[in-house]
């Protein structure tokens, strides 16, 4: 189950990814000035790289045995209704 988890992250970081560089060719192809274009992008690729190193190390402090032990132990009926 984890290791599905981890795959469809791959796949997310991948996209953002994707899209980041997407992102980068369109300042500097359609920007009118070339030197605004290369700061803009050069800020934009900080904060981009900034911002995804930081959720990947994020995601992967989470404990998924424990979230999802937690989460096969859950029932639906209360106690209260066992007979």
């Amino acid at each position: 189950m984890i290791g599905i988890i981890n795959l469809l992250y791959l796949v997310l970081i991948i996209g953002i990814s994707a899209i980041g560089l997407y992102i980068c060719y369109h300042i500097l192809r359609y920007s009118l000035s070339k030197q605004n274009a290369v700061i803009t992008t050069f800020v934009f690729a900080t904060l981009f790289l900034f911002f995804l190193f930081t959720n990947v190390i994020l995601f992967f402090r989470i404990d998924w045995d424990r979230l999802l032990g937690s989460a096969g132990s859950f029932t639906s009926f209360p106690s209260s209704y066992s007979r």
